[in-house]
């Protein structure tokens, strides 16, 4: 093995390695704390905002959305980098612009 792929070998290692570290603390201290709050008979705290199937369909559609409006924006004449960040922007805006229209439904 070269000296570049063990370097780039041992930081995909290390990128890996905290994310999963990451993953199971937080999964192990959430845990814990529900564990506590049942032992004590504290009450469980309702979430604050529960993600439901309408939300997440309403995101995927803004997406949708914003990949049909993107598609004939690829066939322009623009840099390279230009035209990802023109994609990329109207594909995130229309899904977040479904986020927005599932949140109004609920009030």
């Amino acid at each position: 093995m070269h000296m570049p792929q063990l370097i780039e070998a041992i930081g995909g290692l290390i990128f890996v390695s905290g994310a999963v570290l990451i993953v199971y603390f937080l999964a192990r201290f959430t845990f814990l704390i529900k564990k506590m709050r049942i032992e004590k008979g504290l009450p469980e705290k309702p979430l604050a905002y529960q993600l439901t199937k309408t939300d997440v369909a309403f995101a995927i559609l803004g997406v949708g959305i914003g990949l049909l409006i993107a598609t004939p924006l690829s066939t322009l004449e623009l840099q390279e980098d230009t035209m990802d960040l023109m994609i990329w922007g109207v594909v995130l805006i229309s899904g977040a612009g479904g986020l927005l229209v599932a949140n109004q439904r609920k009030k």
